[in-house]
């Protein structure tokens, strides 16, 4: 048990260090009252439609886990579905990951929710999150392919990673992944283990559901003005293209699946502004949008998970997860 914790300790404490110095790593050498005049000039008024979005997100992505859970014979109402994914989303910002267990337990709290239904649900919301981003990735590589940006194309370096053998690394930590994986699924209990099979099985079948794609589409499609509205805070900024947009969006999102807190404090701004900065925009105005993007999410991650801490200490009378 105390190694376990210690572990875990550890694991944050290395998180945390790593979040410090990408900050600093981004920040340094930055002429801080050009970034505070930067900020001060930039012209706000996107930011009503920014929250519209964010909110029509979370309202979105309630009724898609909805649809996920009527597979396994289970209807949350809204606000308790709602508090749940907002006090997760709050409880991941500083736990990366942990968020997800409290998801669980609020339904568990508030409806009674088997733990292993909530979980494969979680699981598989995950994956359909990764599946897309992955498409996106797809699409915009194709899109790069018959343009002149090719920023994900030479990020990922496609040709070299086919040569000089390089290829074996990455099955050698596939294999390595598949051995862990198998190491893993062997401390499961077998009934456990086959319950969790079948409701993923169960849950498979909504690839065919039109209103499940239609969310999936709708959620990302929002990520992507979230990130795009934000342009036209800067003069500098608001001319970049829409498929500048996308790739600013899609390495955004990929930094942000980084298990760091904050809401992968450090390594989105790295990256975005990394994004920015490639595409010919001074660093200060791309740290001062990055910090923006970045900033107004955090705030409204707070806000909605104040939200469902109300609806469940004070409405629902929940004061603590056990």
């Amino acid at each position: 048990m105390f190694k376990s914790k210690f572990f875990i300790y550890l694991q944050y404490l290395i998180f945390i260090l790593a979040s410090i110095y990408l900050i600093n790593y981004c920040f340094k050498n930055i002429d801080f009252n050009k970034f505070y005049s930067i900020l001060l000039k930039g012209n706000y008024s996107m930011a009503f439609w920014v929250f519209v979005s964010s909110v029509t997100v979370y309202v979105s992505r309630i009724n898609r886990w909805s649809i996920i859970l009527s597979k396994v014979n289970e209807s949350i109402p809204f606000m308790n579905n709602f508090s749940s994914i907002a006090v997760g989303y709050l409880v991941s910002f500083f736990f990366p990951r942990g968020g997800e267990i409290v998801k669980c337990l609020v339904l568990k709290k508030t409806d009674n929710l088997i733990i292993q239904k909530s979980l494969i649900s979680t699981f598989f919301e995950r994956l359909t999150d990764i599946i897309c981003l992955g498409l996106l990735i797809c699409l915009l590589l194709f899109l790069e392919f018959y343009s002149d940006s090719k920023l994900v194309t030479n990020i990922l370096n496609l040709t070299q990673l086919f040569s000089n053998n390089k290829i074996w690394y990455v099955i050698i930590c596939v294999a390595i992944f598949g051995v862990l994986l198998l190491l893993f699924y062997k401390k499961i209990k077998y009934n456990w283990f086959v319950t969790l099979m079948n409701h993923l099985k169960e849950m498979l079948n909504l690839v065919s559901n039109i209103k499940f794609l239609a969310h999936s589409i709708f959620i990302w499609f929002n990520y992507f003005l979230m990130t795009y509205l934000w342009f036209f805070v800067f003069v500098e900024t608001s001319n970049l293209s829409l498929l500048q947009a996308l790739q600013v969006s899609l390495i955004g999102s990929v930094a942000r699946s980084i298990p760091l807190p904050g809401g992968a404090l450090g390594a989105y701004h790295a990256a975005v502004a990394y994004a920015l900065v490639k595409m010919n925009i001074d660093k200060e105005i791309a740290l001062s949008l990055t910090f923006i993007i970045h900033g107004f999410q955090t705030a409204f991650t707070f806000l909605a998970g104040i939200i469902g801490i109300y609806w469940l200490a004070i409405v629902k009378k929940i004061y603590r997860i056990k």
